[in-house]
């Protein structure tokens, strides 16, 4: 059998911070739990998430013929906090994970050549032709009741994995291969009667342990709805524009590993030579450049806490070139501007009335209906005026209806 601790070495040269690590085999209780989600409604808004897609996720095989083991790794991105402008104009906030490039531009080759390699080291091992198949969060794999098994961290309460050093501040990746590899076992640890998370939670988006309603969590509602955000909701979400780190900002275990920011050191850089069982020449990795904190670093274009006003009058081909590398592509340019206008409305500033009133005549409905709601929430003599004449135009029944509230707020 391969030396694992040579495979979990190899993953650490390609800046992995974890290498664990499972077995292939089905993941029956993690199947029965999703499905039960599914039915309460707790998936809603999620079209792809469906039982029929948890039959394939929690069994491997299904994902790859023959498959025997799995590779899990994780990949901290937590890097330091910007200092916050003092400039008294509104300011939105930003999941840390989307302050620097795109998880997925940066981990996907490295899974590649890690595949590679894996090939070369396992040649001679196996009669047939060793396969895998990759997967970063947007495959069919339910990577976190893998990582729990692999022993690469635990269930927080919040649904997050976390793990020893790094909380949850990590991205998770798999490699499935029909390769027999040694299994880790999974860590005892657990969160103990820690409750902070779910408490923590503006929108109630964690009615229990372990449990999280995907509909009313900011994280969802900012990147994968695509519709309208719930009118109850809105004055909850703040000034968040994309995604929310709030359940694990609060977390204990992760408060720990922010105190490793400065710990990190530089990773070797020189050529690391494993010599495998089996192989006739050694392996020899060619040097990385420091990753993790360099990539995931605020982008100048994108930032933790950008200017929201600015962001109004983006064009598709401006938030195209604007967001390019960025996850914060994911939202579409509707979906982006839809954010703000509901961040804008929450912090009550005029000096974003003009802007919302441009917002107000937007090519797409969405925006528009979201401009009007942040008016009626501002309030004022020109957003009155501005809300009453965009009335006698819109064509929109969504959005009229949405100007309807808008108004009754402002007139109440």
């Amino acid at each position: 059998m391969l030396n694992p601790t040579t495979i979990k070495e190899y993953a650490y040269a390609l800046g992995f911070d974890i290498a664990r690590i499972t077995t292939a085999d089905a993941l029956p209780e993690t199947e029965r739990v999703i499905k039960e989600r599914i039915a309460q409604g707790l998936m809603d808004g999620l079209p792809w998430f469906t039982a029929e897609r948890t039959e394939v996720s929690c069994h491997p095989d299904a994902l790859l013929s023959g498959a025997q083991s799995i590779i899990t790794l994780a990949m901290f991105y937590l890097t330091q906090q910007p200092d916050e402008a003092q400039d008294n104009v509104p300011r939105g906030r930003i999941s840390r994970y989307a302050w620097g490039d795109d998880y997925h531009e940066i981990i996907k080759p490295r899974l590649q050549q890690f595949a590679t390699w894996l090939r070369e080291y396992a040649r001679g091992e196996m009669s047939n032709d060793m396969e895998t198949r990759l997967f970063v969060d947007t495959g069919r794999m339910v990577d976190r009741a893998v990582a729990q098994r692999a022993g690469l961290g635990w269930y927080g309460k919040n649904t997050n994995i976390l793990t020893k050093g790094w909380g949850s501040w990590v991205f998770l990746a798999e490699i499935v291969t029909n390769l027999p590899l040694q299994s880790d076992d999974a860590i005892k640890t657990s969160c103990g009667s820690c409750e902070i998370c779910l408490h923590a939670c503006p929108t109630s988006a964690l009615p229990a342990p372990y449990v999280l309603d995907n509909t009313r969590c900011i994280s969802f509602l900012t990147i994968e709805l695509r519709g309208s955000i719930p009118l109850e909701l809105r004055p909850l979400m703040g000034n968040l524009i994309f995604g929310c780190d709030i359940c694990q900002e609060v977390c204990p275990v992760n408060k720990v590993a922010e105190k490793r920011l400065g710990l990190r050191g530089n990773p070797k850089t020189q050529p690391i030579t494993l010599q495998a069982e089996g192989v006739e020449q050694p392996v020899t990795t060619k040097a990385l450049p420091i990753l993790p904190q360099k990539a995931f670093r605020p982008r100048e274009t994108v930032g933790s806490n950008p200017e929201l006003i600015p962001l109004l009058s983006l064009t598709e081909e401006q938030f195209r070139e604007r967001f390019r590398h960025s996850p914060i592509r994911r939202t579409k340019r509707r979906g982006l501007l839809r954010n703000v206008c509901v961040a804008l409305g929450n912090c009550g500033d005029q000096q974003a009335v003009p802007a919302l009133i441009g917002a107000l005549h937007d090519h797409e409905p969405l925006v528009r209906g979201h401009a009007a709601w942040a008016l009626g929430r501002i309030n004022g003599e020109q957003a009155k005026q501005a809300l009453q004449a965009a009335l006698l135009t819109e064509e929109d029944k969504e959005v009229q209806q949405e100007i309807r509230c808008a108004l009754a707020a402002v007139l109440a």
